[in-house]
């Protein structure tokens, strides 16, 4: 069962550069170490190692709004959209390369 959907670095900062109101849930899995060392704007950390149903549940996001989900190279945050979705969340996207492919395409980092 696939419980979220794949998305491009390059699609995910052309909407951080269209979204008005307020900032794209971007959420960066990562350990805080590797977080400290390189980011994409935006985005803030929740651990993979920290996060459970019960966790993502309490971090105060919509469950019925979109969520993007990212790590080094994208298989951390894929573990993560499930973890969410388990959790109630039902717009989930798994940011496709992570980190990886976000300083690839020299897109901006926090």
């Amino acid at each position: 069962m696939v419980v979220f959907q794949e998305i491009s670095v390059q699609e995910v900062a052309k909407l951080q550069e269209t979204q008005q109101k307020k900032p794209l849930p971007l959420i960066d899995v990562r350990e805080p170490d590797e977080y400290a060392q390189v980011r994409a704007r935006g985005s803030r950390n929740l651990p993979l190692s920290l996060l459970d149903t019960s966790s993502a549940a309490g971090q105060g996001l919509p469950q019925d709004e979109a969520l993007y989900l990212m790590c080094r190279s994208g298989k951390r945050s894929a573990r993560a959209c499930e973890i969410f979705a388990v959790a109630g969340y039902t717009r989930l996207f798994n940011v496709e390369g992570g980190m990886l492919a976000w300083e690839a395409e020299g897109l901006p980092l926090g």
